[in-house]
């Protein structure tokens, strides 16, 4: 049986009241700093735990957090996913892991969302509309509940209920681009989407090298298989292409083979880059040169905000936004 709340105040030589209000960092509870030490002092000697279901009937709220994680072939994802949970438990609260996938608009999602009282959510990548993701953000907003969105595709607004720590992907695409026409050539194109900063880094690069000739393809949902498409599609149209964007690492495994399969040599023929570093593309043939999606910096950031936010911190809302860098291999390496 656990340690009940009423032994550590009996402990402490104060009311359940205090304790309680002191264990669950309650700002409006007065005591002094001795008092507060003792009182968390003791708790953590006799090993108590606050008891969930009491704190819902008490307070409304819950201490869980819920995670809600992107469904997706992406090994990225996975690796960003993994690492949160793992940082989370150090935080010693509830998690769970939701999906929103079933959930086709936002209030669905916010009363979702809503169902267990959580005091945080971190969203991890949503890949929602900017007004379906500021509805849901108001709408627990509106229930005191805390979100926090970790690597949301695009910039996320001043006036959105929410912390961000986001990465510029647009800055990462142009940075490929540019290498791409400094290494292959002018022409160069784009397969993928259009979305999460692909097509403003493209033009943008474009533009600074005085280029007008825009390459475009968007591929298919599933890559490798939609992007094989998409390259063949690219090599029908403009067999002249010197050099390929590709929307994410996956994406560039489909493109290098429609690329071979037309004889083409990588890169000597055309180079490749893509986008994610997965652990695996330093060991695919060739390696393939890509942008590097800082996960790591990502992850330790937005559990540093949330622990801030848990001890009451009450700034404005935050914008963190980290740039990745290019990690260049085979797949454009020689050319210059």
């Amino acid at each position: 049986m656990g340690v009940r709340l009423s032994e550590v105040a009996e402990r402490a030589g104060v009311t359940a009241s205090i304790a309680s209000r002191v264990l669950n960092n309650k700002a409006d509870v007065r005591v002094s700093e001795e008092t507060r030490a003792r009182i968390l002092t003791i708790a953590d000697e006799l090993g108590y735990r606050p008891d969930p279901y009491a704190q819902v009937l008490q307070s409304g709220k819950s201490s869980t957090i819920i995670l809600v994680s992107p469904q997706s072939y992406y090994l990225m994802n996975a690796r960003r996913v993994t690492r949160l949970q793992s940082a989370l438990h150090s935080i010693e609260r509830p998690i769970l892991t939701a999906d929103l996938s079933a959930y086709g608009n936002p209030r669905a999602a916010a009363d979702f969302l809503l169902f267990t009282r959580p005091t945080a959510v971190i969203w991890v990548s949503p890949d929602w509309s900017d007004e379906e993701f500021r509805e849901v953000c108001a709408a627990l907003h509106d229930r005191d509940t805390y979100m926090l969105a970790v690597d949301y595709a695009r910039p996320v607004p001043p006036d959105v209920a929410c912390d961000a720590v986001t990465v510029d992907r647009a800055h990462g695409c142009y940075l490929a681009v540019k290498h791409l026409i400094e290494r292959a050539g002018e022409r160069v194109a784009l397969i993928g989407q259009e979305t999460g900063g692909r097509l403003e880094g493209y033009r943008r690069a474009l533009a600074e090298a005085g280029i007008t000739d825009e390459m475009v393809v968007v591929q298919p949902e599933d890559p490798p298989q939609g992007a094989y498409l998409a390259a063949q599609t690219l090599l029908r149209e403009r067999p002249d292409v010197q050099g390929v964007f590709c929307h994410s690492d996956l994406t560039a495994v489909g493109v290098i083979k429609a690329l071979r399969d037309h004889g083409k040599r990588i890169p000597e023929d055309v180079a490749v880059v893509g986008f994610d570093n997965e652990p695996w593309t330093e060991f695919h043939q060739p390696s393939i040169t890509t942008v590097s999606h800082p996960i790591e910096q990502l992850c330790s950031l937005s559990m540093s905000v949330l622990r801030s936010r848990l001890e009451g911190n009450a700034e404005p809302w935050c914008r963190i936004v980290l740039h990745p860098g290019l990690v260049i291999r085979q797949s454009t390496d020689g050319l210059a």
